[in-house]
């Protein structure tokens, strides 16, 4: 490949991603929590008609601009984490969850079982039983039974598909990821506005935990192939 050809190609992928991301700021309305929405959004018009859709569009970037989330510079979408923003909501949920249990593979190893399963199926979405293989396999699990007994950890059984989330996105944002300025801050409108970052996370510390996290980012592709990768 030449240099023109490879450079060609980086510049298509980051093209990609920032439609993708795109797309999802301006489908705001369809995917946020409803603790943000006030009286205004309510009264939105509902329709699919071009003159609405357009509407919403301009609505929903307003809001994000007055909520502090701005549009992110190009250079942010070069960084290792921005392609998760890029991601369909849904299927970024799915990433996040896989991120909490990345972190929870010591105590996924028991607790996973032929029902739950079916849990982690939903969780995680169509490339489930390769993403649990690649968690159970593993090495060098972080030891988690001290934070569920001294720190209030919640334990799989406790959570739901939507807290589960949190807890990836909180592993994000406490490695200094999630910045106003950066892509993922946009994901933080799918939770509530009073969630909280996990008490046991910040007893955790940050030692090493940005590492964890980029390097969790290039495996990613590997249960997201569908996608366009900036890192790929």
């Amino acid at each position: 490949m030449t240099d023109i050809e490879r450079h060609g190609s980086v510049a298509a992928r980051l093209a990609d991603m920032l439609m993708r991301y795109q797309s999802n700021r301006t489908t705001l309305f369809d995917w946020m929590h409803p603790d943000w929405r006030g009286s205004a959004l309510a009264r939105l018009p509902d329709g699919d008609s071009p003159g609405t859709r357009l509407l919403l569009i301009r609505a929903a970037e307003t809001w994000l601009r007055a909520a502090g989330c701005a549009p992110p510079p190009l250079a942010a979408f070069r960084g290792a984490t921005a392609p998760l923003a890029a991601l369909p909501v849904h299927e970024a949920m799915c990433a996040l969850r896989l991120r909490a249990l990345h972190f929870r593979r010591a105590e996924l190893r028991y607790w996973v079982d032929r029902e739950s399963r079916e849990r982690v199926s939903l969780w995680l979405g169509r490339n489930a039983s390769a993403a649990l293989r690649w968690l159970i396999e593993m090495p060098n699990a972080p030891a988690v039974d001290r934070l569920m007994r001294d720190y209030g950890m919640a334990s799989l059984d406790e959570l739901d598909g939507a807290g589960l989330a949190w807890e990836g996105y909180c592993h994000f944002a406490h490695a200094g990821l999630c910045k106003p300025s950066a892509p993922l801050a946009l994901l933080r409108f799918a939770w509530g506005a009073d969630v909280a970052l996990p008490s046991w996370l910040s007893a955790y510390g940050t030692f090493g935990h940005k590492d964890v996290s980029v390097q969790f980012m290039s495996r990613l592709p590997d249960f997201f192939q569908e996608h366009t990768w900036s890192s790929g």
